[in-house]
């Protein structure tokens, strides 16, 4: 399966909708988007993890170098994931004290709202 990414700004976070696979094959074009999109100076990432279908160890290493990525520009990155079997991966390996997750785009852009009028 391959993996398709739909971005759209809202304030200011840019959210990242993943859909497929995010696996060895696919994580290097997740990667190579969330590299441009930080060079364009988008830090406050939200990415959709909704439609994915599947999340291996690379794609796990993705995500958490995104997150490296963004707050070392003093950004950060939520994640949007409702689904509990993806959500799952996350806590199997503690990084559910790490990210914060949110269960709708809406609920993740909100969060930037408040983040950013403190």
């Amino acid at each position: 399966m391959t993996l398709e990414l739909k971005e759209a700004e809202y304030n200011s976070c840019l959210v990242i909708s993943i859909f497929g696979e995010v696996d060895m094959g696919s994580s290097p074009q997740l990667r190579t988007k969330i590299i441009r999109s930080v060079n364009e100076g988008h830090v406050n990432l939200i990415l959709d993890l909704t439609s994915v279908d599947f999340l291996d160890s690379a794609g796990l290493g993705t995500i958490i170098g995104a997150l490296r990525r963004v707050r070392s520009q003093n950004g950060d990155l939520l994640l949007v994931c409702p689904e509990e079997r993806i959500q799952s991966i996350f806590m199997l390996c503690d990084l559910d004290k790490v990210f914060k997750f949110y269960l709708t785009s809406n609920e993740a852009v909100d969060a930037y709202k408040g983040i950013n009028s403190l």
